[in-house]
């Protein structure tokens, strides 16, 4: 089930969710989020030079940049591996994050708690052997 192209939102989603799901019993999900910067073949570069002023006055005119989230099951076998990822435009950021949100919530409730007693007991015996 390895995705190669970007989803549509409501399609990543859902996606998400069984991912989620196909997870809970054991196993990790890897959530990244990040700014979607366009690539330049040119200078093969991602970003800015931190040097470059007119890319520095462009953040601070309010250019808004789309979203990229991503999602895999962190297999180590490369050909198992599950990978999703979706671009959010920043008009729509406010209504897909409290969606993303509502599928996080749920994927996460099956996680165990810390148990505490196991430190806790140790401190006493600790204690008591003064």
């Amino acid at each position: 089930m390895e995705a190669k192209s970007r989803l549509p939102n409501a399609e990543f989603l859902s996606q998400l969710g069984n991912l989620f799901k196909k997870q809970q019993e054991s196993g990790t999900v890897f959530l990244q989020q990040k700014r979607l910067t366009e690539f330049d073949p040119v200078e093969n570069t991602h970003n800015p030079s931190a040097t470059d002023l007119s890319e520095i006055q462009s953040d601070v005119t309010g250019q808004k940049y789309a979203l990229m989230f991503r999602a895999t099951d962190g297999a180590t076998n490369k050909s198992k591996k599950v990978k999703i990822s979706t671009v959010v435009e920043a008009e729509h950021l406010d209504v897909f994050w409290r969606k993303y949100s509502d599928v996080v919530k749920a994927g996460i409730t099956g996680l165990k708690k810390k148990d505490k007693k196991k430190a806790k007991g140790k401190k006493k015996k600790a204690g008591k052997a003064k």
